[in-house]
């Protein structure tokens, strides 16, 4: 099977992501692989949150000016670089990747919307959210490609979180029931 030929594609899946976060978690869908992204993202970003501090640093306040789309993409590959540096591809490296490049966004559309007040003429927010998705889903599908189909694409990262995210569910509903019989 290849990328293509899912009916879940790493743009769909990447689109959802940014949609949902940049909503506020409004966004609804019944789609479990988009379920499971949107649950596990926050967990991956505060992780990877936690080991790479000088990185977050950087994220935080970005010395990178966000006012021209090369500059906001070459951000985003030193953000997707040093995700993936010295460990590998994982599921959750992937997502991890997919909650930052939303973070990007939402950071660069907020930066944009303070120099629009100010008067400075700025990218369209259509623009830069496009472009990062497109960016992100190019780097999982070609940088990453070769690791994907190994993994038998998207159905891969299904399959491995998707049983932990029931098990859980059924952990925390037994623990209610026992809570309301004890």
């Amino acid at each position: 099977m290849g990328a293509n030929d899912s009916p879940t594609t790493t743009r769909s899946i990447v689109t959802d992501y940014f949609d949902w976060r940049l909503n506020n978690n409004r966004t609804i869908t019944d789609n479990r692989l988009f379920l499971l992204v949107r649950q596990i993202g926050p967990e991956c970003e505060a992780r990877y949150h936690l080991q790479q501090p000088a990185f977050n640093m950087q994220f935080a306040t970005p010395t990178v000016d966000l006012q021209t789309l090369n500059n906001i993409r070459h951000f985003h590959r030193e953000i997707a670089n040093e995700i993936f540096n010295g460990g590998g591809v994982t599921w959750a490296r992937i997502i991890t990747l997919i909650s930052w490049s939303a973070i990007l966004a939402e950071r660069t559309l907020q930066h944009l919307q303070q120099q629009q007040q100010q008067g400075t003429n700025s990218l369209p927010p259509n623009t830069i959210i496009s472009s990062i998705i497109d960016w992100t889903t190019d780097y999982i599908d070609t940088d990453l490609g070769t690791w994907l189909e190994s993994q038998n694409y998207w159905d891969g990262c299904l399959k491995k979180f998707d049983n932990r995210v029931q098990r859980r569910n059924s952990i925390g509903r037994g623990m209610a029931i026992l809570g309301t019989i004890g």
